[in-house]
């Protein structure tokens, strides 16, 4: 590469979750061009590079692939791999770890841990081109984000973005923000997901790349800054999934006077265990995809509307799952007994404002820690 313009490869879900016996130098070969075009591949790491046996109590799968799948993050030539995410701490601290171990003894950085043995902060700066670019990187706060001064993901917090972000503008020249949330499945930012993004934008960074949902998303270009909200998945084989979760975007940053993007839409792990380019049809058709959400996560109003229709459809498992139906009462739901009448609606608003209100919220959270 001659030109002095700085390509950044952004990925999603990176879950190496193979037989390693399985593992050749093809997976990446039908975006292999695209790859070898870049100064640096940046992607999530889904999942601990372990051989710990040592679950930690949660709710949803625990998932994590053996040490020597780190084959696969080199042959897709991974420079960065994020770490912030919610399943990273799955097999515990010794999974982070030798997760972290094995990126570095194959020349891979990792962020979006914190508390790290080695003392390495959530953030790396790397210079390209005689230019200084930050990345760091955030996720909501699951089970792999810990208590202040634990082995960790880095949980997203404005107050610490805030100092993070003051810090790291005054040492690079661009700073990219990863970010790893949202709602699993619906294809839309959530409303306060879209300020967050906004918020970290005018706090300076100069792009936001978001995943975690498993299915793509749209975008937009907020004072001039890419915010990119969901690029689905990258390589992770997990049956009986829908169509959607077999789609994702490569997303390409191009700095040079401004930043400019570019996607490159992807099958992963449908038929086979590759990554490849889809055909000019179905890039259409993603395409089209891509701009009606956008058009909708533009338009606050749209995007609310939207939020809302999502929400009245996982309105009644949050109910059962937090009043404690059981099974007399989901079957009674079924045989069409009122709601009303097995959801307490004095109960419903006294959790409510539990959560609503920041000191009842704390005071609770602190109270649920020590029983736990």
């Amino acid at each position: 590469m001659n030109d002095q313009k700085i390509r950044l490869l952004f990925t999603g879900d990176f879950a190496p979750l193979i037989d390693s016996s399985y593992i050749n130098s093809k997976h990446f070969l039908g975006i292999e061009e695209i790859i070898d075009n870049c100064d640096l591949h940046i992607t999530n790491l889904e999942c601990p590079l372990t051989k710990s046996e040592n679950k930690i109590l949660k709710t949803g799968p625990h998932i994590k692939a053996s040490i020597e799948n780190i084959k696969l993050l080199n042959y897709a030539k991974v420079n960065i791999a994020c770490l912030a995410n919610n399943h990273i701490f799955d097999f515990g601290e010794q999974g982070i770890r030798e997760t972290i171990n094995v990126c570095k003894e194959t020349g891979i950085d990792c962020i979006g841990i914190v508390n790290r043995d080695d003392g390495e902060k959530q953030w790396i700066i790397k210079e390209i081109k005689g230019r200084r670019i930050g990345f760091i990187n955030y996720c909501e706060h699951e089970f792999s984000v810990r208590d202040d001064g634990l082995l960790g993901a880095c949980g997203y917090d404005p107050i610490n973005a805030f100092y993070d972000i003051q810090f790291l503008k005054t040492k690079v020249d661009y700073l990219i923000v990863i970010y790893h949330g949202g709602n699993e499945y619906y294809p839309l930012p959530n409303p306060q997901l879209k300020r967050d993004f906004h918020y970290i934008a005018d706090l300076g960074a100069d792009a936001v790349i978001g995943h975690h949902t498993h299915v793509i998303s749209g975008f937009e270009i907020y004072k001039a800054k890419p915010l990119v909200y969901s690029l689905g998945n990258f390589f992770f084989p997990y049956p009986n999934e829908p169509e959607e979760w077999h789609i994702g975007l490569i997303c390409e940053l191009i700095i040079d006077d401004n930043i400019n993007i570019k996607f490159h839409p992807i099958i992963q792990c449908k038929n086979n265990l590759d990554v490849i380019l889809v055909n000019e049809s179905m890039k259409n058709q993603i395409t089209q995809k891509i701009d009606n959400l956008s058009k909708i996560l533009n338009n606050n109003e749209k995007l609310e509307k939207a939020w809302q229709e999502y929400a009245s459809y996982k309105k009644l498992g949050y109910l059962k799952n937090i009043t404690g139906l059981g099974k007399v009462g989901n079957l009674l739901l079924k045989l069409g007994y009122p709601e009303d009448k097995l959801l307490k609606k004095i109960k419903i608003i006294s959790l409510y404002n539990l959560l609503r209100c920041r000191a009842h919220f704390e005071l609770m959270m602190s109270s649920l820690k020590l029983k736990l």
